[in-house]
């Protein structure tokens, strides 16, 4: 996935993909508002953890080791996916 300050264009802007049954749309930047039909939205581009569902899409970010923003602390998260079961965000903050 390309961010807003990779130069290499063969990386895609956005991803949709499939993992364990969920359905999961990847991109740099987030939108106001997730694309139909997508019940997971993974980003980064704020440095900020997110973990946030705003209709019916749960917006995931693991924020940033390195550079944190707006008094998060630096964080990074475990997603962990099972066809069984939803998937589990788990957000660590790295201190």
């Amino acid at each position: 996935m390309r961010g807003n300050c990779d130069s290499d264009e063969s990386w895609p802007l956005e991803l949709r993909l499939s993992r364990a049954g969920h359905l999961f749309h990847l991109v740099h930047i987030p939108p106001r508002q997730a694309p139909p039909n997508t019940p997971f939205l993974l980003h980064g581009h704020t440095h900020v953890p997110r973990d946030e569902t705003l209709r019916n899409t749960r917006f995931l970010n693991p924020g940033c080791i390195s550079k944190a923003n707006k008094g998060a602390p630096p964080s990074c998260a475990i997603l962990t996916l099972s066809a069984s079961q939803p998937p589990q965000w788990k957000l660590l903050p790295l201190l």
